[in-house]
């Protein structure tokens, strides 16, 4: 009688870890599913896409750099001078080596650079350091 009693309670224990390994499973993978439908939704449903880094090639700023590149290879160095349309339109990837990216407020003229900043060149060269690149960023030459 006492062995009969030990098979029975040993199997009852046996067979509840049994359901409880299936319910943590069943658990697990209800959500999983949960999470995936959540990452990935229905077949009816468009899922968002964050924006990529690498932009579709542009052909009209491909050749306004080629443009670029060849009226800035006919000059010497000091003497350069762009129109900050171009400058603004072009992707700075595609800029000419020639052109210094971080000062591109150089290759403007003077006419030019009071009609787009407001000031002349020799008040912009007062302004400290981040105010002068906060007013490139406003213009699109950063």
């Amino acid at each position: 009688r006492f062995f009969f009693l030990l098979v029975f309670s040993t199997l009852s224990i046996l067979i509840i870890c049994i359901y409880a390994e299936y319910c943590k499973q069943w658990y697990q993978r209800r959500v999983r599913g949960i999470i995936n439908n959540i990452e990935s939704p229905q077949k009816g449903q468009q899922r968002q896409r964050s924006p990529s880094p690498v932009k579709p090639f542009d052909a009209e700023a491909y050749r306004l750099a080629r443009k670029l590149a060849k009226e800035v290879a006919d000059c010497p160095p000091d003497c350069i001078m762009v129109r900050v349309k171009d400058l603004q339109k072009c992707p700075k990837a595609l800029l000419p080596a020639e052109l210094d990216k971080a000062h591109l407020e150089e290759y403007i003229s003077d006419t030019e650079f009071r009609r787009t900043f407001g000031i002349s060149r020799d008040e912009y060269g007062t302004f400290s350091e981040w105010r002068q690149q906060e007013g490139k960023k406003e213009l699109g030459l950063f």
